[in-house]
């Protein structure tokens, strides 16, 4: 199961480099594209702070503190046992981190492009692995939930 993380780890950062690089090749920084009128554009932003821009400045210690979850995770999951469900948001996590890692090293930033606006809230803007790491802690969220009550985990 532990290379099942490896591998879909991968998968996920991957995509989000893949992302992030067809963003900073056919746009130029804060240029915008409407993709649905007054709701989603695809804008090209850099943030060289964590999630709403905080810790600014602060790369280094963000993907110190980056690494020290992956390592913590990694430990974890040692003592964890894994299943399907387990593996989908240990891997999303996981590739989400390494991918603005990546950027923070690479970039002294992180490359940021999905601009939406909801309810007339212009949300802050943010990427694929942002996403994947919502995605996965939301789904651990589910299961200790599910947990609580008494139910099993999905294998």
């Amino acid at each position: 199961m532990k290379k099942k993380v490896i591998i879909l780890s991968i998968v996920v950062l991957i995509t989000d480099i893949i992302s992030k690089l067809v963003i900073k090749t056919n746009l130029d920084l804060y240029e915008s594209i409407k993709i649905i009128p007054n709701f989603f554009n695809i804008t090209y932003v850099m943030n060289d702070g964590a999630a709403f821009s905080i810790l600014r400045g602060n790369q280094i210690l963000l993907s110190i503190l980056g690494i020290s979850v992956i390592i913590g995770l990694g430990y974890y999951m040692n003592k964890d046992k894994l299943n399907n469900y387990k593996v989908i948001y240990y891997s999303l996590l996981i590739g989400g981190i390494l991918g603005n890692i990546l950027d923070r090293i690479i970039y002294k930033g992180v490359i940021d492009f999905l601009d939406f606006k909801i309810f007339g809230y212009d949300y802050p803007i943010f990427n694929l692995a942002d996403s994947f790491i919502v995605i996965s802690v939301i789904l651990m969220i589910i299961e200790i939930i599910r947990g609580r009550h008494g139910n099993k985990s999905r294998s």
